[in-house]
């Protein structure tokens, strides 16, 4: 038999072909899913823990600070081969009238602790050096071997808080120049000089050292230098492996790598449904065709054990060449979308090359046999049934059970259950009572189940509904014109209620799959626009870096102004003053250093967020969050204002009264312009908000640093220059590549839902030769035959669409908001573009499923197919 199975397969490979491309698209995505899953954590994990280095032990202080004799213990411990202290300052750097705005780090005593490339020179070892990026030395036009001036403030970390910081005021040596660090990590650049330098900077400041971290690299394993290192300091920190750091940033990043997981091999198992319908349909129409052969098969001894292991050997066969085909073709899309992203500037490091687990392997690969077999039992089941001589005569008519009173129970119950705890789930989330990782798992599970089974609910009622809506769907295109052609096609695919459900269903899988990611998507990128222009309301926000006499910010110089201003990428800017005010309620008092003034007007051609600034009027104040809480007053209550002692020149500053309009605006603490005059008449401008019209969001926010730069010189602090927009951007990025995928999805949907179309009109051409033949007969053109089954095409791809497309936009909205619900607001989108090209791309897919059955139909002569029967 297994000679005869394989001969069989041969001469039916045309059919084959069709199934195992279903099988093949289903598998390659689980493939790819389960690589892209791994390279995902790797390379979040490699981001994550980059100011690490590979750093085997971090401790952390558990009450203070981690101080020099903690760093001493460390390096002491069995198996710590070098250990590094951290500690990091703000600092201007100037040489020949420029300054730059930077972070100051220790340079690592070891390369296993090295976190930047070094480009040209050497890191710092000794006092009296430094290392620039290469960004920093070229605004400040140095290189090696030039001197540069060090001015900041160095806080140490100590319980919690930081001290008065030490002041530093130094002359080094350039004795490096470093990569650039990616633009998203930061406008400021990155400064290291040796640990000597930083803790000579302490000791004359007459202070005590101490780190924020420790970080430590042994010989041994993680666990065992941990051990040790726990052993020595005896309690004096929080001892992690650092597997264990990254693990925790890494979730922290992702939320959860297991839910991005299932999610998405959710999505894979909805593919491999869909192929297991494809496959089905595939050897149902085997089997139809073979319907003799197996008859005469029987006839000279086969036994219907035999005839059933034939079917199924050949199910195995297909699903493990088409699960092997597929793995290739996952790990081969995978590989290639990592050679693509190599080429592109990206600012986190991404693998060169998959990983190969053995979950990689073999679950697409078994996946795609276990389907093809389960998708298989029906049809080999079928092929045994008939007698021998009874399989010889003509077939009769296609059974049309299947539609009774328990199946329509069933399906309610799933829909009304599955859509109660869908609805519930959904309901609970946006509530904004639940919230904690706990809650968003079992929000999720219910929230997947509870779709699954409404889901499982319609497919069972597929049976009632689609018929029903293909009847309406040839009523209304006839009663436009269709004629007898559209009637014979309604009739033919309402005729066996289960074959066009089947249909129908395998177009409804993949449409409702492309339409829920599609809305999901969009609705995500409107939620998460909506919730960064809360948290980052404008694209640019510079800050002065320095203070004033009176405590409050140093004023922005004319040339900062305009070097901001005229940037290239800034389409507008707003300049705010501010002035350092003094509320009081009760016997409470609170200082706000730098209380600025918004015209609401103006910043709303600016600002993405004007939350808490529309009611602003005079008499009123928008009160930042902590200053309301420690003034303990709510929206509505009266504060009275005044300016700081420390700026104010007459000591009966005016106490004016404000009301509180709100305490959650994302600009913190404002009045009006007039309403700061009454305090300050003569605030400066300390600030400048800045929104763009470039593109490269994060390149704008370099060379907006890059012009401050030259436009500060050494008379005065160079302002800080926060980058929203590029944080804004990378959202963005991502959600764009989400909505690619999707595109991926779609072409991978439309491939299963045309063969299985092409696949149910095959069978149903050869359970109707003597119908078709005798339409001939009865003076049908060949043209008019093609039409007819076009027209049953387009019908049963219409329905799919319909029905898919509502489901989907459906759980994607409730998706969205069982994901998103935790996390504030959620705004609710419809991909109309999206949704559009489906259903153009359905018909279109219905049309071509029907060419091959078409041809088959018309080439057999009327006569012949009647003789046939």
């Amino acid at each position: 038999m297994l000679r005869l199975t394989l001969a069989q397969m041969r001469r039916s490979v045309g059919r084959l072909l069709a199934a195992a491309l279903a099988i093949v698209v289903g598998t390659a995505f689980i493939a790819a899913t389960l690589l892209a899953s791994a390279l995902l954590r790797e390379t979040t994990y490699d981001a994550m823990t980059a100011s690490l280095g590979d750093a085997d032990v971090v401790v952390s202080a558990t009450d203070g600070a981690l101080k020099a004799d903690d760093l001493a213990a460390v390096r002491g411990a069995s198996g710590v081969s070098a250990a590094d202290g951290t500690l990091s300052m703000t600092a201007q750097i100037l040489s020949d009238g420029i300054a730059d705005f930077a972070f100051v780090d220790a340079a690592p005593s070891t390369p296993e602790l090295t976190v930047h490339e070094v480009a040209e020179g050497e890191l710092p070892t000794t006092t009296g050096q430094i290392a620039l990026t290469a960004a920093s030395a070229g605004r400040l036009g140095v290189d090696i071997g030039d001197d540069v001036e060090v001015e900041g403030g160095l806080y140490l970390p100590a319980g919690g808080a930081s001290d008065e910081p030490v002041a530093v005021d130094s002359r080094l040596e350039v004795v490096g120049i470093l990569e650039d660090p990616g633009a998203l990590f930061g406008s400021a650049s990155s400064t290291l000089v040796a640990g000597e330098q930083l803790e000579a900077w302490v000791t004359d400041g007459g202070r005590e050292m101490s780190y924020e971290q420790i970080l430590a690299v042994g010989d041994g394993s993680e666990d065992d230098v941990a051990a040790a290192v726990a052993a020595a300091l005896d309690g004096a920190g929080v001892v992690r492996t650092g597997t264990e750091v990254a693990e925790e940033l890494t979730s922290g990043a992702l939320g959860s790598t297991v839910i991005f997981t299932a999610l998405i091999l959710g999505f894979g198992a909805l593919a491999m449904l869909v192929a297991s319908i494809v496959i089905t349909n595939t050897f149902q129409v085997l089997v139809a065709q073979r319907t003799r052969q197996l008859a005469l098969l029987r006839c000279v001894g086969a036994t219907k054990a035999q005839i059933r292991r034939s079917v199924l050997t050949e199910a195995v066969l297909l699903g493990t060449l088409a699960g092997i085909a597929g793995l290739a073709i996952g790990a081969g899309l995978a590989q290639g979308t990592l050679w693509v992203l190599g080429t592109m500037d990206l600012d986190v490091p991404v693998p060169s090359t998959i990983t190969l687990t053995a979950a990689a392997v073999l679950v697409p690969v078994l996946t795609g046999a276990a389907v093809t077999v389960l998708a298989a039992l029906a049809p080999a089941r079928a092929a045994t049934r008939v007698a021998p001589l009874a399989a010889m005569r003509p077939a009769g008519a296609p059974d049309v059970r299947g539609t009774g009173r328990g199946r329509l129970v069933l399906s309610l119950v799933l829909i009304v259950g599955g859509g109660l705890l869908l609805a519930g789930a959904t309901a609970a989330m946006l509530s904004g009572q639940f919230d904690g990782d706990d809650v968003l798992l079992i929000a999720l599970a219910a929230g997947v189940l509870g779709g699954g089974l409404s889901f499982a609910g319609v497919m069972v009622g597929a049976v009632f509904v689609v018929p029903a809506v293909v009847r309406a769907l040839g009523s209304v295109a006839t009663r436009l014109g269709g004629g007898s052609t559209t009637r014979l096609a309604t009739a033919n695919a309402t005729r066996n209620p289960r074959r066009t459900s089947a249909t129908a269903t395998a177009l409804i899988i993949g449409v409702t799959l492309v339409s829920m990611m599609s809305t999901g998507a969009v609705s995500a990128r409107a939620s998460l626009d909506a919730q960064l222009d809360g948290a980052f309301p404008a694209d640019i926000v510079v800050t002065s870096a320095g203070w004033a006499e009176d405590g409050g910010a140093a004023p922005l110089t004319p040339n900062q102004l305009t070097a901001v201003a005229e940037a290239p990428g800034v389409e507008r800017v707003l300049e705010v003053r501010s002035a350092p005010l003094n509320f009081a309620a009760g016997d409470i008092e609170v200082e706000v250093s730098d209380v600025t003034d918004l015209d609401p007007a103006a910043a709303g051609e600016v600002l993405r967020d004007l939350t808490g600034l529309e009611d602003l009027a005079p008499g009123t104040v928008v009160l930042a969050g902590w200053a309301a809480e420690d003034l303990e007053v709510e929206v509505g209550d009266t504060v009275e204002a005044a300016l700081a002692p420390d700026a104010a020149t007459d000591q009966d500053a005016p106490r004016v009264p404000l009301v509180v309009v709100s305490t959650d605006s994302p600009v913190g603490t404002a009045v009006l312009p007039e309403t700061l005059e009454q305090f300050a008449p003569d605030a400066s401008t300390t600030g400048i908000y800045a929104r763009l019209d470039a593109e490269d969001a994060a390149q704008a926010s370099t060379t907006i640093s890059d012009r401050l730069s030259e436009a500060t010189g050494t008379n005065g602090s160079v302002p800080y220059v926060s980058g929203e927009a590029a944080e804004r951007q990378m959202f963005g990025q991502v959600i764009d590549t989400l909505l690619a995928i999707v595109v991926g999805l779609l072409a991978a949907a439309v491939v299963i839902a045309l063969i299985g179309v092409a696949n149910t009109l095959s069978l149903s051409v050869i359970e109707r030769t003597r119908e078709s033949a005798l339409l001939r007969a009865m003076g049908l053109t060949r043209r008019q035959l093609r039409g007819m089954l076009a027209t049953e095409g387009v019908l049963l791809a219409v329905v799919g669409v319909l029905v898919g497309v509502v489901l989907g936009v459906l759980y994607g909205w409730a998706g969205t908001a069982v994901i998103l619900g935790a996390a504030g607001g959620v705004t609710l989108a419809v991909p109309w573009l999206h949704l559009g090209v489906v259903v153009v791309v359905a018909v279109l897919a219905g049309l071509l499923a029907s060419v091959l059955p078409a041809r088959t139909a018309v080439r057999t002569p009327p006569v012949a197919a009647l003789a046939a029967e």
